[in-house]
């Protein structure tokens, strides 16, 4: 299956706008460290969309229930890695627990509008073929 260009440029079109917005917001009315936790979680998240994306785009033409097994663990093992990943953020690395997980909210909130997006977006040209 060949790479789906347009939702990996709409992907870091979003990502690039949140980044930039979320920079200047929080660099004028807020501290480094609450800064330095937005960054650390917009790239937990980018690299979960894009590996929620591979889980997609590998089991999209296999049967229902590869499918499902495929992206349903997929989605457990991609929210167990960014607990562990915000554990050791937190515990070892000194970042805040707040903003790390408001931040992280907040892009999990747009990669679940981007996941659905690309489901229905598959969905539909494998109906029209």
């Amino acid at each position: 299956m060949k790479t789906d260009w347009n939702f990996l440029r709409l992907t870091g079109l979003l990502y690039a706008v949140a980044f930039v917005v979320g920079y200047i917001f929080l660099s004028l009315f807020a501290d480094h460290e609450v800064v330095r936790a937005a960054i650390g979680a917009a790239i937990i998240s980018l690299v979960n969309i894009l590996l929620g994306y591979l889980s997609i785009r590998l089991s999209f033409e296999k049967s229902n229930i590869t499918f499902l097994k495929i992206v349903l663990g997929g989605i457990g093992a991609r929210l167990f890695a960014m607990a562990a990943l915000v554990l050791v953020m937190i515990r070892y690395l000194g970042f805040q627990a707040l903003p790390l997980t408001l931040s992280l909210l907040f892009f999990y909130m747009i990669n679940l509008g981007l996941e659905i997006y690309y489901l229905e977006t598959k969905a539909t040209v494998k109906k029209q073929s």
